[in-house]
């Protein structure tokens, strides 16, 4: 269900103005070509905490080479951290959300900046920063695009300050959002849809049998 409930949010299936033609035909051109894993990554978007790093989160293991990656959120903006940052990738975007009230440290360290408000949301890739943190986004943001097909830019979202954060909720799909209901609303329909498919016509009660 919640990957069905994401098929029918996605640029490429959902109504609605707010997709651009030209946005929908590429959406459809990269399904006909994703594997089923791929499909699976690029319509359940994976949310990527990068404000309370473990040590050996955002380092790549000297065996195989992979990084070490926190463990991702839900896809629900009531799982973000408004004292946190995280990275969103799926559906072919990755998108680095800031919320409102992230650390002037973390900014430092990552951004180069002291404040919210001096971030650059016009630029389209991560700064090169020489600190532990910024070596770990980097690392982190380079091990997702490298699982994951279509990505071109990396697009900045400040919490309460930037439209863009429009769009980036709109990819949060266990939420109410693109005209389609929450998920857990989503299992209930189809709960109370199953219940009216399985019981007889005539009003009584289904006899159940796990024979």
């Amino acid at each position: 269900p919640l990957y069905t409930l994401s098929l029918l949010k996605s640029p490429a299936i959902r109504g609605g103005a707010d997709v651009p033609i030209d946005q929908r035909i590429f959406h459809m051109c990269l399904l006909r070509q994703l594997s089923v894993r791929g499909s699976l990554n690029y319509f359940y978007p994976t949310i990527t905490p990068l404000h309370a790093l473990a040590e050996h989160e955002g380092e790549a293991d000297p065996a195989t080479g992979l990084v070490a990656l926190p463990p991702p959120l839900r896809a629900s903006y009531q799982m973000l951290d408004p004292a946190g940052a995280c990275l969103l990738s799926g559906d072919g975007s990755l998108m680095l959300w800031l919320g409102r009230q992230v650390p002037a440290q973390f900014l430092q360290d990552a951004l180069g900046v002291a404040a919210l408000e001096h971030v650059d949301v016009t630029q389209h890739a991560l700064p090169e920063r020489d600190t532990v943190l910024g070596r770990k986004i980097a690392a982190i943001a380079g091990q997702l695009v490298g699982a994951r097909a279509g990505f071109a830019n990396v697009q900045i979202v400040r919490q309460g300050i930037d439209q863009a954060e429009i769009q980036f909720a709109t990819k949060l799909v266990e939420d109410r959002n693109s005209d389609n209901m929450t998920y857990v609303d989503y299992i209930c329909a189809i709960h109370r849809q199953i219940q009216v498919e399985v019981r007889p016509k005539d009003g009584a009660e289904p006899k159940w049998s796990y024979n």
